[in-house]
């Protein structure tokens, strides 16, 4: 199998891979990581090893993903997590909330402030830069091309899951009703119907249940902004909820 990119372009600007996961559940959390990849020349035969593994976090297992979540952590220059929580989504929108969740990514990793750095975002999202020392790029399937945005899947995937896991374990009577070990937190039949049974948590994002069950979040309008995806000189949807799937998994 052959061995991802280890860069977008060869020169000495230290490249930073990001990507997100939980982006289109109905229910949880929004995360991203942001992963610096040493260069080449500096690879020890562990990272060598490593490289060979990490790929699209939706295209390995799970046991495969959290194996190499480990082994990412530990060979990374540096890697950090964003998180953005249901009701900041509900309150701030979809864009606000991905372009947040790649800076708090970012920011984890605590760099040196001018430090010169690129990011390569997967997909067609970007996020503001901050001075002179930072460049954005998007690259679509970014995921599948370099290391380090690879890499940033895998982080964000195991990260939002164990998350997931976690809250599941500590709510297991919530959780069974919901069917969310399951789901994930994304729009599947028993997760809609759950939701039509027994109401919303407070973990589910309002702002993307309103297009499948709008009678519902009308019961909790303070959680949406009233003017939440409008624009100001019109009445079409800022944040393009109709863009996501809410019901097929990231597995």
């Amino acid at each position: 199998m052959s061995i991802l990119s280890s860069r977008h372009i060869e020169d000495s600007v230290i490249e930073v891979g990001i990507d997100e996961a939980g982006r289109g559940p109905l229910w949880g959390p929004l995360m991203a990581a942001a992963v610096i990849w040493p260069n080449e020349a500096d690879w020890t035969d562990a990272h060598r090893e490593t490289v060979k593994s990490i790929r699209d976090s939706k295209k390995i297992s799970a046991k495969k993903r959290t194996m190499l979540y480990g082994k990412i952590k530990e060979q990374a220059v540096a890697f950090g997590i964003g998180v953005v929580q249901a009701d900041d989504i509900d309150r701030y929108g979809a864009s606000w909330a991905n372009q947040t969740v790649f800076r708090r990514a970012v920011e984890d990793m605590k760099l040196d402030g001018d430090t010169v750095r690129r990011y390569i975002v997967d997909g067609t999202l970007s996020f503001p830069t901050i001075g002179n020392h930072e460049t954005c790029i998007t690259v679509i399937d970014g995921d599948a091309k370099y290391i380090s945005v690879a890499a940033a899947s895998i982080l964000a995937k195991v990260s939002h899951d164990t998350w997931v896991t976690d809250w599941c374990v500590e709510h297991a009577e919530l959780a069974a009703k919901y069917d969310l070990a399951s789901c994930k937190g994304f729009g599947t039949a028993k997760h809609r119907q759950a939701i039509k049974d027994y109401g919303l948590l407070t973990e589910h994002r309002r702002l993307y249940c309103r297009k499948l069950l709008p009678e519902l979040v009308a019961m909790f309008p303070d959680r949406v902004a009233p003017n939440q995806g409008k624009r100001s000189g019109g009445g079409k949807k800022k944040t393009r909820i109709e863009d996501y799937d809410f019901v097929e998994d990231e597995e």
